[in-house]
């Protein structure tokens, strides 16, 4: 099953409604009724303090653009006191982290003590990554190494929180399969050079910089010898020029967007698919897939659309455009996220369907911007939006502006700005973390499928 034959699926149990331009009247608030609203008569000025804490995934990206996979972390909501390590653990094993270990890397801190409890048994795999901090209380770095050695029988990959070329910490490095390095924490000439001498020491000690928050700051560690990054840097804006051009095939997915919102007629969307064979290749493709629950072989473009439904179709081509540029690995990279990011606006949100569909749309059309190298405002004037969508996208403004907002703090780990936003909006703070695990996991499910196409 393809990507597309995945979305379609997970469509097929809800009503096909309107064409994407219909919309109901956007309350201000949601329902007092809805299952996940706040209860009636919360003090919303402490309440937030209550908030369940959440997982927090941090992007991994390789030297090629590649997002490999995350740092896993633990969150406390408010004023909650800070979960406990075996609770961390817990919660992994909740989301069946050991199955997305199979498949990416999945990082996560782990104590000595964790260790020797054993807390992390339950998400050994081949693609996890233990983290240890380098220094310790009541353990020296041999007792340290040491239990890098047990995590290793165990089959596990280890890494050190920090670095240090000392004698007595030689045994660490030696055990540790990375090192995790603070960019923040050090001038530039010293992180160049302990860079430069780790290399030269452990040539085959992977080395993953945290807190690169530009691509200028991601090429220059690259430069530098590092392996991986973790940052910002892959949803902020790279080089962006006022004066680029969108290439031929998304500029024909945007022609077909817009009209698709201003619901035209079959024959003219057949004209516009026309023009770039790879789309009409694609569409045809789609209406083909099991899930559409088709027999008959489709051949004509006019019958896929027909086939396939507007809605459906919007929503394709729009995830389709991440795939259609030079850059695939980023590009690809930024789809994961958009996919977490608007899956978890359609389902966090207390408003009906056609505004969650909007809000779909929101979370991909979010990182166009980045995705293209251009203007947001350039990008907005060649599509047929709502003015909500496009005061969301412009200005973080209108109905849609809480909501974005909420799924960017929850991205950050903002656990108790998040809470706020979500009372705001009558959604109950303590769903986040299952709503944003529940995102995650369905973007992983669309992504894994998108091998078969």
């Amino acid at each position: 099953m393809g990507l597309f034959s995945f979305l379609n699926n997970k469509a097929e149990d809800e009503d096909e409604g309107p064409a994407p331009q219909a919309r109901a009247p956007i309350p201000t608030a949601a329902p007092t009724a809805a299952p996940s609203a706040a209860p009636a008569g919360t003090d919303t000025a402490l309440s937030y303090a209550d908030a369940d804490a959440m997982l927090f995934r941090e992007e991994i990206v390789d030297k090629k653009h590649r997002l490999c996979g995350y740092r896993f972390t633990f969150q406390a909501g408010g004023k909650r006191p800070k979960p406990t390590e075996y609770a961390f653990f817990e919660a992994l094993e909740a989301i069946e982290l050991k199955e997305f270990t199979t498949r990416r890397m999945a990082a996560l801190r782990i104590s000595a003590e964790g260790i020797d409890g054993r807390h992390h048994a339950g998400v050994v795999a081949p693609n996890t990554l233990f983290i240890i901090e380098r220094r310790h209380p009541s353990f020296g770095p041999m007792e340290l190494a040491a239990r890098l050695a047990a995590l290793k029988k165990d089959g596990c990959h280890t890494a050190l929180a920090g670095a240090s070329l000392s004698p007595e910490e030689a045994p660490l490095l030696q055990q540790a399969d990375a090192v995790f390095l603070n960019l923040s924490e050090c001038s530039l000439p010293q992180f160049q050079a302990l860079l430069k001498q780790l290399r030269a020491a452990y040539p085959a000690l992977k080395i993953v910089v945290e807190n690169v928050n530009s691509w200028d700051e991601q090429r220059m560690c690259l430069a530098w010898g590092c392996d991986f990054c973790m940052g910002y840097f892959l949803t902020t804006p790279d080089k962006v020029d006022p004066d680029a051009k969108i290439d031929q095939s998304r500029l024909t997915s945007i022609e077909l967007l817009n009209l698709l919102r201003t619901d035209a007629e079959v024959s003219e969307l057949v004209d516009v698919a026309k023009q770039d064979p790879g789309l009409a290749f694609q569409v045809l493709k789609w209406a083909n897939a099991p899930t559409t629950g088709n027999h008959a072989k489709i051949t004509s473009l006019k019958e896929a659309i027909i086939v396939l439904g507007r809605s459906h179709l919007y929503r394709w081509l729009t995830v389709s455009m991440f795939r259609l540029g030079s850059n695939n690995a980023r590009d690809e990279a930024l789809l994961e996220v958009a996919l977490q990011r608007a899956r978890f606006l359609e389902i966090v949100a207390n408003l009906p369907q056609a505004q969650r569909d909007e809000l779909f749309l929101v979370g991909l059309l979010s990182l166009f911007d980045i995705l293209l190298g251009m203007p947001m405002s350039a990008i907005l004037d060649k599509m047929h939006l709502s003015d909500e969508v496009r005061d969301v996208l412009l200005r973080s403004d209108g109905p849609y502006g809480p909501y974005l907002m909420l799924a960017l703090q929850v991205e950050k780990g903002q656990v108790g700005r998040a809470a706020e936003i979500a009372l705001g909006q009558g959604i109950d703070p303590d769903t986040l973390g299952e709503t944003s695990n529940a995102a995650f996991q369905w973007a992983q499910e669309a992504l894994h499928h998108s091998m078969d196409g």
